[in-house]
């Protein structure tokens, strides 16, 4: 399974005014122009651009094909004025997200500008008349102005494009829950037809029989290929037996293969519902960190929504990871973030080798100690993710930004850790989260992502908060 995003498909719609087929000139002009956008645009996105429209037929063709062809974003770009009523109708109806940008080719006006530059550059009040239209008929839309060579309003233009191929992600997203999600968790609580209707996400309920019969399964070669990798990878503590070993491979085999058989990029296990249900011979924290590596979206105790969130990062940033804050450092204002055993060995620092090691703790009666990797993240400026429930049952995105410390792993905590120090100061970030109604478990991506996962919160049609 890649980790990364496939480029964003947009259809490139460009409209002109039919009378000013007047001017001989006016139209070769104009479609050299255009060819410069699909180039400009082109540099982040694969674009589709059907040729100038001047009539409403032209326009309902041309959205028409976008639509047919899947693509994630429509951007409108008014050549010259053009009466908003031969773009409305269509756009209105579009069920794709639309993005009008107000540019032109002109990027001076001087004492000395030809005369008719006044007419190959005059857009501006068709877009006046176009938004206004569809704000009439409160059809949603993002605007982006500026000249389509300035690096501020492209990038503003490729946001918008990756937000709009991200939202297209999650109408094919497919979630494998193991189990419910853990008694008591509130946060956790989801309606999933909610999901399935606004998003686009849908939630399978995997039999835990179905993967333990697979585990059974696996084959021994494979098995062997799986921990000859992970002794190359990883320093394998001297308390690691073969058999230790070889069940949590065939487990990480068997979920591998039912997760890519049912076309599902994201999971979640609640390690009670192992408990409740007697399938596993051992919990699968070596499986869940090592199929984040490999870009699948991961929540622990049947957190659903977090496990699409850490899907969307992946497909986003390339790599991310399933976290959870711990302990509060009021000193350093920052936080020790930590979990059972799941984190993405991707991420973790280079300096320090990441170990193979056994739980020294009993979260369910298995039969086999779980194995889990050891690591802490590497230091960077990191993206918190958290996609959440509100009242009205509103689903809601909040980003927080800060940075993975430069701190090595503490002696005796054998789990994946490592300290987060937000932006802003820690009493007021910690406070800000519960305010806003996150949950407690998070996706976590290096880079800075917030003003992407603002414009997918636009395009879907959820609430949005940076802390």
């Amino acid at each position: 399974m890649e980790g990364s995003h496939a480029r964003p498909r947009v259809g490139l719609l460009t409209l002109m005014f039919e009378i000013y087929d007047a001017f001989e000139y006016l139209e070769p002009d104009m479609a050299s122009f255009c060819r410069e956008l699909v180039d400009s645009i082109g540099n982040f996105s694969d674009v589709s651009w059907p040729g100038i429209c001047k009539t409403r037929a032209q326009v309902d063709e041309a959205v028409r094909k976008f639509e047919g062809d899947g693509l994630d974003l429509v951007i409108v770009v008014l050549l010259t004025y053009a009466p908003s009523h031969i773009a409305a109708k269509a756009l209105i109806d579009a069920k794709l997200p639309l993005l009008i940008f107000n540019t032109q080719r002109l990027d001076e006006i001087t004492p000395d500008m030809d005369p008719r530059e006044l007419i190959r550059n005059h857009g501006v009040h068709g877009v006046q008349d176009l938004c206004n239209v569809l704000g009439r008929a409160d059809r949603d839309f993002a605007i982006v102005t500026g000249h389509y060579l300035d690096d501020g309003a492209l990038e503003e233009v490729r946001e918008w494009c990756l937000a709009a191929s991200m939202a297209t992600l999650l109408r094919s997203t497919k979630v494998a829950a193991l189990g419910h999600y853990l008694r008591g968790m509130g946060d956790f609580a989801l309606d999933e037809t909610g999901l399935l209707s606004t998003l686009g996400v849908e939630v399978i309920p995997l039999a835990q029989r179905e993967v333990a019969a697979t585990a059974r399964g696996a084959p021994e070669e494979e098995l062997l290929k799986q921990m000859e990798g992970d002794r190359n990878l990883y320093s394998v503590a001297g308390d690691v037996t073969a058999s230790e070993h070889e069940e949590s491979s065939r487990l990480e085999w068997a979920m591998r293969k039912v997760l890519s058989d049912g076309g599902m990029n994201s999971f979640s296990v609640n390690f009670m519902s192992v408990d409740e249900e007697k399938q596993f011979r051992t919990l699968p924290f070596l499986a869940s960190s090592k199929l984040l590596s490999e870009g699948y979206g991961f929540a622990a105790e049947g957190d659903v929504l977090t496990a699409v969130a850490v899907a969307v990062m992946q497909s986003l940033a390339g790599s991310a990871s399933f976290t959870e804050m711990f302990t509060m450092d009021p000193k350093g204002g920052a936080i020790l973030m930590s979990h059972m055993g799941e984190s993405n060995p991707a991420l973790a620092r280079e300096d320090v080798p990441i170990e193979l090691i056994g739980a020294d703790f009993q979260l369910a009666d298995v039969d086999v100690r779980p194995l889990l990797l050891r690591f802490a993240l590497a230091p960077g400026d990191v993206t918190l993710v958290n996609l959440t429930v509100i009242s009205g049952g509103r689903f809601k995105l909040i980003a927080a930004e800060g940075r993975v410390l430069d701190f090595l792993p503490i002696e005796g905590i054998n789990t994946p850790h490592y300290k987060f120090q937000p932006h802003v100061p820690l009493s007021d970030f910690l406070s800000s989260l519960c305010t806003e109604g996150s949950s407690h478990h998070f996706a976590l991506a290096y880079g800075s992502w917030t003003s992407i996962i603002s414009k997918i919160a636009v395009i879907l049609g959820v609430d949005f908060s940076k802390v």
